[in-house]
């Protein structure tokens, strides 16, 4: 089976859900079908409903509402794995247009066309170049529309990110600092010195990237915390639950409370 160059991810709720600092550790675009999010910014706060997409770059950290309608939240996102070429990126910047805000864009009916083509896309077993292709058509939408250049902004080819991607393919993983050092082909030394450049280092990568996987779980099925601590690397129920607690600003078992089952 060839390398997805995309990711699809779900999430669902019956109640309020308040998060924070939910780690974007890849270029994405959130549409949300039922409800509201409610991004909060500083001192701003907008609403994403179903007539805009939330563009994510990577390596941010969102603060929101998901505030359901008529009892239901729902919300679909595209991780983006595989980035375009500089040239779109460049001719994107030239098409730049006022946008209800810097980070929405409205849907029109070609993107959304567009958005459920690689939806289906990601659940066939297609070759990596089939995959570019469908993947470069709709890159080219949001060339045309001026939006592909906030998706991929330079922070999209840092190291954090390229870490970000290498710890998401198995995040229950014991990673060791000498083995992904080695795996990247650099020293130990210079591993560090490169993250902290990027303003984080080994162990904040990682565990963002544990944090945003267990979100991803909880949303699947209903289990026990010391099940979703496990499968996100946490060998303790309660360390992992004081992680997760001090990223989101909320319990395990407060989130799990919100998603409909």
């Amino acid at each position: 089976m060839s390398d997805t160059l995309l990711k699809v991810q779900t999430y669902s709720g019956v109640n309020d859900q308040h998060l924070r600092n939910v780690h974007i550790y890849a270029p994405s675009i959130i549409w949300v079908k039922s409800g509201i999010k409610r991004v909060i910014q500083g001192t701003e706060n907008y609403d994403i409903d179903a007539q805009l997409w939330l563009l994510t770059a990577a390596n941010q950290d969102l603060s929101f509402i998901n505030k359901p309608a008529k009892d239901h939240f729902y919300s679909v996102q595209i991780c983006f794995l595989f980035p375009p070429t500089p040239e779109m990126i460049e001719e994107s910047k030239e098409n730049r247009r006022r946008h209800e805000h810097l980070n929405a864009i409205k849907v029109s009916s070609t993107l959304a066309y567009g958005f459920s083509l690689l939806i289906e896309m990601s659940s066939q077993n297609l070759s990596s170049n089939v995959q570019k292709h469908h993947l470069f058509a709709f890159y080219q939408q949001l060339v045309e529309v001026g939006a592909l250049h906030v998706l991929f902004s330079e922070s999209h080819d840092s190291l954090q990110n390229k870490l970000s991607a290498y710890f998401s393919k198995d995040p229950a993983e014991n990673y060791q600092l000498d083995e992904v050092s080695h795996a990247f082909s650099m020293s130990r030394a210079t591993l560090i010195r490169r993250l902290n450049q990027d303003g984080t280092n080994f162990r904040t990568v990682l565990a963002n990237v544990r944090m945003s996987h267990a979100l991803s779980l909880m949303q699947e099925r209903k289990q026990s915390q010391l099940d979703l601590a496990l499968q996100c690397g946490y060998q303790s129920e309660t360390r992992f639950s004081q992680r997760f607690h001090q990223q989101f600003g909320i319990t395990p078992k407060q989130y799990m409370k919100t998603v409909s089952y």
